[in-house]
């Protein structure tokens, strides 16, 4: 068995050698009572260790690996995160859509168009609105009204599938409601 630091130190230089090297293995070289500690150093030094530069052959191997493909399959029908992000906010700030269009009209100064900003909302959760048609004031009114952040919003609206489908709402023939400056 060897030293703990020693192990470490081999380990990190795997890591940085691009070598992908096996945790347990590392771990299974230091004495029982000093692999939980090992491990600790391990996932603290993986918390902060920068991606080596892999050669495309463990590339393609580390994109074939089981838990990233599952990964990637499971966000390939994604095209942003509001889905998962507003309702919760929404629920955490305790109000319902159409709370929240009040409020969002209030911060924007408009009347009357609580309804068509609910209905906004509501494309927003579903994933039907395209988030580069969602101006920054819009952005700033509903970050100010769900209590976060309006770049947080920003990016977790596009996660990079809209470019590829067409908005739901053209599929559909209503081109009208895509029009979002009535809320700028």
């Amino acid at each position: 068995m060897t030293h703990p630091d020693q192990i470490l130190s081999e380990f990190i230089d795997a890591w940085n050698a691009g070598r992908r090297p096996d945790v347990d293995e590392y771990l299974n070289r230091a004495p029982d009572e000093q692999q939980a500690e090992l491990a600790e150093e391990i996932t603290t030094f993986l918390a902060f260790a920068p991606t080596p530069a892999y050669d495309p052959v463990t590339l393609s191997a580390l994109r074939a690996e089981p838990a990233v493909v599952a990964t990637t399959q499971s966000l390939a029908g994604e095209l942003s995160q509001w889905p998962a992000l507003l309702p919760r906010l929404r629920e955490r700030a305790g109000l319902s859509l159409a709370d929240l269009a009040r409020r969002v009209c209030g911060a924007l100064g408009l009347t009357g168009r609580e309804e068509k900003t609910e209905r906004y909302l509501a494309d927003m959760e579903r994933d039907a609105l395209d988030p580069g048609g969602v101006s920054r004031r819009v952005l700033d009114a509903l970050a100010r009204a769900l209590g976060t952040d309006a770049s947080d919003l920003g990016s977790a609206g596009d996660a990079g599938g809209w470019a590829a489908r067409p908005a739901p709402a053209l599929l559909r023939g209503e081109a009208e409601d895509l029009q979002i400056s009535d809320l700028e």
